[in-house]
């Protein structure tokens, strides 16, 4: 290549320079389209970038609250954390539970320095050896010299290092909140000068050469030096950890976790390791991501030395950071979201560096905790074991959903239409539901709502539009996967036993079970789910998507209303028990192959392990007695379904009022059927009451709902209605109720221990009459 390009603005951050550099890259078709939005204000960035084209985001999670103790004080802190990594902020929420919960953190700091170290070359080792006694008697002439360039800076040391004719000076520096490479460096090549000046004139003698770095300090790499003398802060956070703690949040042992700590740190001592540690770098990469610091100072940041120890009932642990180099001032701090992230740990400006520093020790502390206890536990592994999976030849892609593939799936009201066009809608406010959130964790295909308007002419040639919503489905097994992660991180026994008994739980053929069920619905004419408009299957691409009707909230009254059992009245109660008895009672003969009779007997282990972990979450739960007793009960429910005189049917087994709208004029609307199975119509009726009744409700008034699902059968006696309905309430709360509360671990469902209050109200009031 005869000419190298000059690239426009010269490394100016301007707007003309900005735009120049990225018409230059158009024009030699690099595309920075989306990299060119950016909302930073180009003043603000002059320190901190040259050449400026644009901006790249990383999410930001929320970590906290993490206990922390100092002064006799304790306060509940929180803070960003900036990752692309799954699972990482997880992690770090339940470290930070297990300290908060065993009484929270201390941590204490041993200094605060920073290293510059200029080379200073010679003719020979004698001259070298002058320079070194001439540093030693000189050095309150070099610090005054040196600190006239900082407010901040304060030269405490200089260690002098002669090799042969050469001589290394190890500059140490405190330098308040900043994080002080950019000041000692100014200091430093200030005293310099100053020395090589009075070293001509005292003694006579000019260095060859000399340089401001000697690789001495080494800045941004790890040295066993820097870990010993210092560079940057060093900080120790110390915690407790109660045995009970260990096993209720971190779901194992003391025992456990000191059988494997030091075996695997004998092997890191032996492989030359520095320090030891399990994840410190992911704890200090995130908050340096959210926070402004130095990226590049990650490496010699990220040292760690964890310590633990056996004390009575319990564990003590500290986490050393010898070499944190961070700053509350300075560097990338004063841009406007890097500085809120400071503001929300109350880090950010002068007299705040030591506090950050403790804070991120603490949350790094709590990732080791959570991570160590998952390796030991299993949970590691199980989180990531793939269950047999492997990826298809061509999963669907938004890219997928063009006009003409579209148009293919759609049926039903555009037959005799004209469809003319076919828009897809970005829709970031609509909520997909608990599964498709689940599954998405694990899978990239496109599964969830996305809604679309399709334009049509009628048969007057009159143009509309419409409103639709396509429903795209995961797989059963990546929904099993998805649950699986989560068991995961729960109780690793929990994840073998969803995996063994994944065959017998409502959500094998999930992916199929809601098409055919609207494909048989609107075939019957049923009048209360959303309009259906098409749908598409392809078994070697994973397809399995509906078209419906997008509901318009301004003629809806009740919608989402999982947590408002206030928005239900009477007679909108009595009319969707009506409804769904209607679909109870169709004739669906062979209509669903794909959907089994659910017995939760055969699934009896993993029900039992479900209650176990709930009863040691809730040891004071004034529930245990009735909690103990099911526990009991669930190898019982066999006998009990077959001794009850009432055929089972094809239920909804999701029906709450999540999954049910009620329009302004009273229709009652149903979705969501993906988890429907043959069982008691009962099954239902339940569910919805225990979303729906008021808290405290009298025993009247669940019997007149029970009583009206009654009188809308014949030829049944109400002792055998009681019956079924005692059995699907339990069969309700050990396998679906349960499920809620133990995911409410990791994920808080806002209307769960109401609806396991009301569920259990609820059995007490059916057990009163047995």
């Amino acid at each position: 290549m005869n000419e190298i390009p000059i690239i426009p603005g010269r490394g100016l951050v301007t707007p003309m320079s900005t735009r120049l550099r990225i018409d230059y890259l158009e024009s030699i078709d690099i595309k920075v389209d989306n990299i060119g939005k950016s909302q930073l204000i180009l003043k603000d960035l002059q320190h901190n970038i040259e050449s400026f084209i644009g901006t790249t985001e990383i999410p930001l999670g929320l970590v906290g609250p993490l206990l922390l103790k100092e002064a006799g004080q304790e306060e509940l802190v929180y803070c960003a954390a900036g990752t692309l990594e799954g699972a990482l902020i997880a992690s770090m929420n339940r470290g930070a539970k297990a300290l908060s919960k065993s009484g929270g953190f201390t941590a204490n700091i041993a200094w605060q320095k920073m290293c510059r170290a200029p080379l200073f070359l010679f003719e020979n080792e004698s001259e070298a050896t002058v320079f070194k006694q001439f540093i030693k008697d000189n050095f309150s002439a070099v610090k005054q010299e040196a600190e006239k360039y900082s407010n901040h800076a304060k030269l405490m040391t200089i260690d002098i290092v002669q090799i042969q004719s050469n001589v290394h000076l190890k500059f140490y520096f405190t330098t308040g909140d900043a994080s002080g490479q950019n000041m000692t460096t100014t200091c430093t090549w200030h005293a310099m000068l100053f020395i090589a000046d009075k070293f001509k004139l005292d003694k006579g003698i000019i260095p060859l050469d000399f340089v401001i770095e000697g690789n001495g300090a080494a800045d941004k790499k790890v040295s066993a030096n820097n870990i010993k003398e210092g560079r940057g802060i060093n900080v120790t956070a110390t915690c407790f950890l109660t045995e009970k703690v260990i096993n209720e949040v971190l779901r194992t042992s003391s025992e456990k976790l000191l059988r494997c700590f030091d075996p695997s740190k004998q092997l890191a001592i032996q492989d030359g390791m520095v320090g030891y540690n399990i994840n410190v770098a992911n704890a200090i990469a995130s908050i340096f991501v959210a926070t402004g610091q130095d990226l590049a100072s990650i490496h010699e940041s990220g040292i760690g030395l964890l310590h633990l120890e056996a004390k009575d009932n319990g564990l003590l642990l500290q986490l050393n950071l010898p070499n944190l180099v961070i700053g509350t001032i300075g560097g990338g701090t004063h841009l406007p979201k890097q500085s809120q992230a400071l503001e929300m740990m109350n880090c950010l400006g002068s007299g705040k560096v030591e506090r950050f520093a403790k804070l991120i020790a603490g949350f790094a502390l709590g990732l080791e905790i959570s991570t160590y206890a998952a390796i030991v536990s299993g949970e590691f592994a199980k989180a990531h074991e793939k269950l047999g999976r492997n990826k298809p030849v061509k999963w669907l892609l938004r890219s997928d959903l063009t006009q003409s593939f579209l148009k293919a799936s759609l049926n039903g009201f555009f037959q005799g239409k004209e469809v003319q066009d076919i828009s897809v809608v970005d829709n970031e406010i609509m909520e997909n539901g608990i599964l498709t959130n689940v599954t998405a964790r694990i899978s990239k295909k496109l599964i969830g709502f996305v809604p679309i308007i399709v334009g049509y002419k009628n048969e007057n040639n009159a143009s509309h539009s419409l409103n639709l919503l396509i429903k795209s489905k995961a797989l059963d097994e990546e929904v099993i996967k998805g649950l699986h992660l989560i068991a995961a991180s729960i109780d690793p026994e929990l994840s073998d036993l969803l995996k063994t008994h994944k065959a017998h739980l409502e959500y094998k053929n999930c992916h199929l079970k809601e098409l055919k069920i609207y494909q048989f619905l609107n075939r019957v004419g049923f009048k209360n789910i959303p309009n259906f408009y098409g749908s598409h299957e392809d078994s070697e691409r994973e397809i399995y998507f509906f078209i419906q009707e997008m509901l318009n909230e301004a003629e809806i009254k009740i919608m989402n209303s999982g947590n408002h059992p206030e928005h239900w009245n009477s007679d909108d109660i009595i009319r969707t028990i009506e409804v769904i008895t209607e679909f109870h009672q169709l004739n669906k003969s062979t209509e669903f192959n794909v959907i089994e009779e659910f017995k939760p007997w055969q699934s009896a282990p993993l029900y039992k392990k479900l209650l176990d972990i709930l009863i040691k979450e809730n040891p004071e739960s004034k529930h245990l007695l009735t909690f103990l007793n099911l526990y009991l009960e669930i190898d019982a429910l066999e006998a009990e379904s077959n001794a009850i005189e009432i055929s089972k049917t094809v239920v909804h087994n999701d029906f709450n009022s999540r999954n049910i709208a009620v329009n302004k004029d009273g229709k009652i609307i149903i979705y969501d059927w993906e988890l429907a199975v043959v069982d008691y119509p009962h099954r239902d009726i339940v569910e919805f009451l225990s979303f729906v009744l008021p808290e405290n409700f009298e025993k009247e008034t669940l019997y007149f709902y029970l009583q009206t699902h009654f009188n809308l059968y014949q030829n049944v006696a109400w002792e055998e209605w009681l019956k079924a309905s005692r059995y699907s309430l339990k069969n309700y709360i050990v396998s679906r109720v349960l499920f809620y509360e133990v995911s409410g671990i990791l994920i808080k469902y806002d209307f769960s221990k109401r609806i396991l209050k009301t569920a259990l109200r609820m059995l007490n009031f059916l057990n009163e009459n047995e």
